[in-house]
């Protein structure tokens, strides 16, 4: 986690508080605060008494946001996931849940275990919809953000204890938003094996986001924002299986060899956006928006982060030489 000096140490006093945490707290509430300690509004933290500041308001969550975070098993596979409604919602991400009408384990932090049935999903975004099965309207749960997070945001995930690690306690990790746009948030907060479909929290305690993938790097990992959740609410409720456009692309193909720079292009789209910005197969692709290049699934994972209609800037070795190539991202739909 590499937010400010002195961070291992919040770190250090955030995971006691987390495992130690099991005071009383009601069972049905929506989870937010109205209050945000000054200290999360400084571009970092400036004294020990911020750090205070910032573990005492985290812990106080703790108990509320472990309640709504829960474990979801599908047959021989299990992710994560969060109750939004009194009624049993849980969002979740479309490659943990399957397709709609499935039938599911939900097991809550006291490994209480329930029935549920996937409902509706977004497969190009990620985004799913899970529905307890059951008449129960106290259901404990965390309410969805009514605005988009920007970069710079304090973010949290809160990891479901066991998952792929049956001994895990609960887990808290602190960043903030890096990228955000309506398909696709990135941030800093490390994604482990068994986060996916889990919540990405505001600093408030509100959802903003869904754990969908992790990247190559500690910086690379994603989320589906909490719009396309809102946004698409009837649909998913009535089970609706369906497809949106998936963000912005370059519209090459292409290779990294071992021990060679970049990303060789092997393949140039007709009439794609890298066509449009001349190309050409066998240029190597070094950088993109000033990041090296270092496999096809980064190159994705940074194009996929950005807004469709966005210029870019592109290093690129044609022929010994080095070059700056511009390009306005396209938009795939599907």
């Amino acid at each position: 986690m590499k937010i400010f000096p002195g961070a291992s140490l919040l770190w250090l006093s955030l995971f006691v508080g987390l495992v130690t945490a099991e005071e009383s707290v009601p069972k049905t509430y929506p989870v937010s605060v109205e209050v945000i300690p000054e200290a999360f509004t400084k571009p970092v933290p400036e004294s020990v008494k911020d750090l205070q500041e910032m573990q005492d308001h985290l812990t106080s969550l703790i108990p509320r946001l472990k309640e709504c975070t829960v474990n979801l098993q599908v047959g021989g596979a299990q992710g994560s996931g969060v109750i939004v409604s009194p009624e049993g919602h849980v969002l979740t991400a479309a490659h943990v849940s399957g397709r709609p009408d499935r039938k599911l384990s939900v097991i809550m932090s006291d490994g209480n275990r329930y029935r549920a049935r996937s409902l509706g999903r977004n497969k190009v975004l990620d985004a799913s919809l899970v529905k307890i099965e059951s008449d129960r309207t106290d259901w404990p749960y965390c309410s969805m953000a009514e605005e988009a997070s920007k970069p710079g945001d304090w973010c949290m995930v809160v990891a479901h204890p066991g998952g792929y690690q049956e001994e895990r306690g609960m887990v808290l990790r602190l960043g903030r938003v890096i990228l955000e746009n309506p398909w696709m948030i990135q941030s800093d907060c490390e994604l482990v094996g068994g986060d996916s479909g889990g919540p990405l929290f505001g600093i408030d305690g509100k959802v903003i986001g869904v754990n969908t993938r992790i990247g190559e790097s500690t910086d690379l990992n994603f989320h589906v924002p909490i719009e396309a959740y809102t946004r698409d609410w009837e649909r998913l409720v009535a089970g609706e299986d369906f497809r949106t456009h998936s963000g912005a692309y370059l519209g090459v193909s292409g290779v990294v060899k071992q021990g060679a720079p970049g990303m060789e292009v092997t393949k140039v789209y007709p009439g794609d956006p890298a066509d449009r910005a001349g190309l050409l197969e066998g240029d190597v692709l070094l950088t993109f928006q000033a990041r090296k290049i270092t496999s096809m699934q980064q190159l994705v994972d940074l194009v996929g982060a950005e807004v469709p209609g966005r210029s870019v800037k592109l290093g690129v070795l044609r022929d010994g030489e080095t070059l700056e190539v511009t390009l306005r991202l396209g938009m795939r739909w599907d």
